[in-house]
């Protein structure tokens, strides 16, 4: 009973963690991941109250935590959703995602207006039975069990075309890739799984050491959640221009717009004298201040223009500027990350990987054969 006591502690200090994150960073998506947090935390609370028979002396509480575990689901989702959307609206949609909470709350009422005695019955019967679940109980954890895969696919969806979105308007995907929220979606599995065993065995399952799982589980999701940074941050009008050109669908190149040559030659000019993409922060909306155009406008130009989204243009002019440095020996003492720094890239994972995919090999070989030679 403490075990799932302390459990469901840590996870409404996660919630609590999650609404002060939110209010700086990511504010919506925080907000429903906290509501997400909140309602796994009454599941372990439901459990710590039904294990030290506190049902017994408040009847009275008995299934009010219910409703809520077909919550758990859509609030991931919609974190996910928010996290990925650069407008960061409250969607009234998003309410019809849990209907069958509203359901299982109005299918509950005649059970929560029970007499004492009666709920006290009921409690009787279902210990003398032991964990043993009926076939309504049955079908409603399939039930659970059902939605939690189905939004578990859209999120990671989301996700996989947020990775791709982002490289339209970000020359770095450090930290606002969401790989850190992949994590967190693993570990969101891993517990269904750890869940689904317990159900279907019971406390012959591990000895009752799921708990502690769970527990742990706070620890490994909380440990994700505290390092995530904004994913957008940008200001609104920025903000609708980022959105208006992800949800743009690729044009036709008959019916594209044509390029602006002038255009086109004087972001090659900027680019050659000012060096931005040594900006490891550089974004598509700061480059566009450095245009004085707009941030649609430049999009445009890039993907039209050079058959290229913002990440690879970018990320072309710091490899060729990492490649000279390479063959520099006068900056042999510098190591590979520090080149990389140079160049404009924020992390070694990336350079190395973004350099092995448009030279063909790692840095480190590349350095080699030129001072072989």
């Amino acid at each position: 009973m403490l075990i799932n006591a302390i459990s469901a502690s840590s996870f409404f200090y996660l919630a609590f963690v999650l609404l002060v994150k939110g209010r700086t960073t990511n504010r919506l998506a925080n907000r429903w991941l906290a509501a997400f947090v909140i309602f796994v935390g009454f599941l372990q609370l439901g459990d710590a109250l039904t294990i030290s028979r506190t049902y017994f002396q408040y009847p009275h509480f008995y299934n009010v935590f219910d409703p809520f575990l077909f919550g758990i689901a859509p609030a991931f989702y919609w974190a996910t959703f928010h996290f990925v959307q650069p407008s960061r609206r409250f969607y009234w949609q998003s309410l019809w995602h849990f209907i069958p909470c509203y359901l299982i709350f109005v299918l509950s009422i005649p059970a929560f207006l029970e007499s004492k005695a009666e709920k006290l019955a009921v409690l009787k019967v279902l210990e003398e039975q032991g964990q043993v679940l009926e076939p309504v109980g049955m079908v409603i954890f399939a039930l659970v069990f059902a939605q939690c895969l189905v939004y578990i696919f859209l999120s990671y969806r989301r996700i996989l075309r947020h990775q791709q979105n982002l490289k339209q308007v970000s020359s770095s995907q450090e930290g606002t890739d969401l790989q850190w929220f992949i994590y967190f979606l693993n570990g969101i599995a891993l517990l269904l799984l750890f869940w689904v065993v317990e159900i279907t065995f019971y406390t012959n399952f591990l000895d009752g050491k799921m708990s502690w799982i769970y527990w742990l589980g706070t620890f490994y999701l909380g440990f994700y959640a505290i390092q995530q940074k904004e994913i957008y941050p940008f200001a609104p009008q920025e903000l609708a221009e980022i959105e208006a050109i992800i949800e743009e669908k690729p044009l036709i190149p008959s019916i594209a717009p044509s390029v602006d040559e002038a255009r086109k030659e004087q972001l090659l000019r900027l680019m050659e004298s000012e060096k931005p993409y040594l900006d490891p922060e550089l974004s598509l909306p700061k480059l566009a201040q450095l245009m004085q155009c707009s941030t649609h406008e430049l999009s445009h130009l890039i993907n039209q223009g050079f058959e290229r989204n913002f990440y690879q243009f970018i990320n072309t002019y710091r490899i060729e500027e990492s490649k000279r440095l390479l063959q520099d020996q006068k900056l042999d003492h510098l190591n590979i990350l520090a080149i990389g720094f140079e160049a404009g890239f924020n992390s070694k994972t990336t350079f190395n990987t973004t350099f092995k995919q448009m030279v063909g090999m790692s840095p480190v070989e590349f350095r080699k054969r030129e001072f072989m030679v």
